[in-house]
């Protein structure tokens, strides 16, 4: 009888992560760190030796005795020094962020240049900067941000570094998405989405199984894209499931994503971290909101009525929205339909409700058109751009979690998607 030949397992390379490499190697100099050898035990590449198009082959047909992250090193581009050098050309720049983070500055790049900066995230950060332009200017923000507010709550030094070093990689794990979801302008659809939602866990694993960081910045990582209330991805955790490092990097990226804004940046970060109570630590987000009440920012000039003020009452689409819904709960109910579908849907419910909640404690919304102030105005417009943001999160999340559901399931909670639409104008 003729043995079957077992395969080994070994550790595959992302093709996507890969391709990324081999781009940079074209603007750094990047080389492998040890011998590359194959799940056999067949070596496949000598140390020192530079990547080339040859290994890349080789990579995509055999799986690896160890991850190839830990094979290979970067021998310029995102060094220490190089990050220290970006550090300083962000507080010296003119962004509303930088100049509110001024009174930290000093500190913060003092604490920089104490940082455990490990080979494979310097691969990573190298990678990442080739590849995109803005990574190393967002990543030098985050940490920024984050040093200065573990220097607010007076943390250990230790804790300090471990906070920016979070920041510096929250997003290292966008290296083995593929670029199209990355660099769309328009919303992502449900498979643009779900490739997304999965690099702030990519990159948890990768820090945890090839560096020696500490387990609470590596959780952190994975948890940058979650909130308190769990509406956040990828594990929907709520509250104190969250560590307190993660909820201070949630603050942090939504910051950083809505600081860019060519007018009263400060003035619409503050506005959206306390919108949705309960979606972000008060404790974080006040550090933010503090920053912008000393920013005084002047308020953009209006260019027409706000979209909630022209088209629709916020409160009346968010009250259709809860009466379909619960038209739906109803329905689900005399089909008996499994439990899993009915969580769902009181997943919307909730959400809805929260958003309920937070549109009626603006108490703007029965003034008349030709009374709004500036402020008001400014707050219409920004309530109905993060209601639509928020409804687009909520069917993206309801339709995720119904990919596990039967196919009929499924085809029942149908009008729950056509309930949570945007309607784009």
């Amino acid at each position: 009888m003729q043995a079957t030949e077992v395969e080994p397992s070994g550790i595959e390379a992302s093709p996507v992560a890969l391709n990324a490499i081999m781009r940079a190697s074209e603007k750094h100099v990047i080389v492998a760190s040890e011998d590359i050898v194959d799940a056999r035990g067949f070596k496949l590449w000598a140390k020192g030796q530079p990547v080339s198009a040859s290994l890349q082959q080789k990579l995509l047909e055999r799986r690896l005795e160890r991850p190839l992250e830990a094979c290979l090193s970067a021998q310029d581009g995102a060094t220490l020094p190089f990050l220290q050098e970006s550090m300083a050309s962000f507080f010296s720049s003119p962004t509303a962020l930088a100049q509110g983070l001024a009174p930290w500055a000093g500190p913060v790049q003092e604490h920089m240049q104490g940082l455990a900066w490990h080979s494979v995230v310097q691969l990573l950060c190298t990678t990442a900067m080739a590849t995109r332009t803005s990574y190393i200017a967002h990543a030098v923000a985050a940490a920024a941000l984050m040093g200065a507010m573990a220097l607010s709550k007076k943390w250990p030094a230790a804790d300090v570094r471990t906070a920016m070093l979070a920041g510096l990689l929250h997003d290292i794990g966008e290296v083995y998405i593929q670029p199209e979801y990355l660099d769309s302008s328009d919303p992502l659809d449900l498979l643009g989405y779900k490739h997304l939602a999965v690099h702030p866990r990519m990159a948890q694993m990768l820090l945890a199984s090839t560096t020696d960081y500490s387990p609470a910045l590596c959780r952190a990582v994975g948890e940058h894209h979650e909130r308190l209330d769990g509406s956040g991805y990828p594990a929907r955790l709520l509250g104190k499931q969250m560590s307190e490092l993660g909820k201070m990097l949630s603050v942090v990226e939504v910051t950083l994503g809505i600081s860019r804004a060519r007018s009263a940046p400060m003035k619409r970060t503050s506005f959206a971290l306390r919108l949705i109570p309960g979606e972000f630590d008060l404790r974080y987000a006040s550090f933010v909101c503090n920053m912008a009440q000393v920013a005084q920012e002047e308020l953009p000039k209006p260019d027409g009525l706000p979209r909630t003020v022209s088209i629709l009452h916020p409160m009346e689409r968010i009250k259709e929205r809860m009466d379909d819904v619960a038209a739906l709960r109803s329905e689900l109910v005399r089909q008996k339909s499994a439990a899993p579908s009915m969580a769902i849907v009181e997943v919307a419910t909730a959400r809805l409700d929260r958003l309920k909640t937070a549109w009626n404690s603006l108490g703007s919304w029965g003034a008349s058109a030709s009374d709004l102030s500036g402020e008001v105005h400014f707050e219409l417009d920004m309530a109905d751009r993060e209601l639509n943001q928020r409804l687009r999160e909520l069917q993206r999340e309801c339709l995720l979690l119904a990919m596990r559901l039967p196919l009929k399931e499924r085809g029942l909670l149908a009008p729950l998607w056509r309930e949570l639409q945007v309607d784009e104008v």
